[in-house]
């Protein structure tokens, strides 16, 4: 499985305490077994096995694999996040924010489909993840609306329709594997759904493919 990146806030693992070192070993070892078997199906005698470390040692640092889930849920919430901050110093207006944003997670499909359907098993198991990620859209819809770029009748509703459409979207990508004309037409539809004329939608999902890879 193609790993994403560490979060910033993570120090490298030869500063850490003993502690820390192995708590990330075994969320490591649990993202490859969920993405694997998914988080139902996992079980926390094979993630203790992936991360070499005993059954007893995986519960010193988890009470529960409800716990290890969030663990893993929080982890790809803050990696994605900050990947996207990161990119978005490059763009300027709230519509090509959101064309950056969808297009990152329609690329964790199309390149990684495991870790893709273990996103999307984790944003319905985990309300924290979908609420972080949803403050992140929120904030470029707000954008999007004061540059009038964005014409919406509900905030709440906008952050739905991303979200809705992209999780659709990913599933689609990661077990169907579209031809790469899709993705563009996902964006724009999305677009278009926040009040962007149709045209320009299009020639902004369309716009520089290559900028804002992670």
């Amino acid at each position: 499985m193609k790993k994403l990146p560490r979060p910033r806030r993570e120090a490298p693992a030869t500063r850490l305490p003993k502690r820390e070192r192995t708590r990330r070993q075994i969320i490591e070892a649990a993202i490859e077994v969920m993405a694997e078997q998914g988080p139902a199906k996992a079980s926390v005698q094979e993630i203790a096995a992936r991360a070499k470390v005993t059954t007893g040692t995986f519960y010193n640092h988890f009470t529960s694999k409800a716990e290890i889930v969030e663990a893993v849920a929080g982890w790809f919430s803050t990696t994605m996040l900050e990947a996207a901050q990161d990119a978005h110093l490059a763009f300027h207006t709230g519509a090509e924010r959101m064309v950056d944003g969808c297009r990152r997670y329609l690329r964790i499909a199309r390149e990684n489909p495991p870790t893709a359907m273990l996103i999307l098993e984790l944003a319905t198991t985990s309300p924290r993840m979908l609420k972080a990620i949803g403050k992140f859209v929120l904030a470029d819809v707000r954008l999007g609306i004061r540059q009038k770029e964005f014409a919406i009748f509900s905030e709440q509703a906008a952050v739905d329709l991303v979200h809705g459409y992209i999780m659709l979207a990913m599933r689609h990508i990661a077990l169907r594997q579209p031809s790469s004309s899709y993705e563009r037409s996902v964006v724009a539809t999305i677009l278009q759904g926040l009040g962007v004329p149709s045209q320009r939608a299009l020639a902004l999902a369309g716009r520089g493919t290559g900028r804002g890879n992670s």
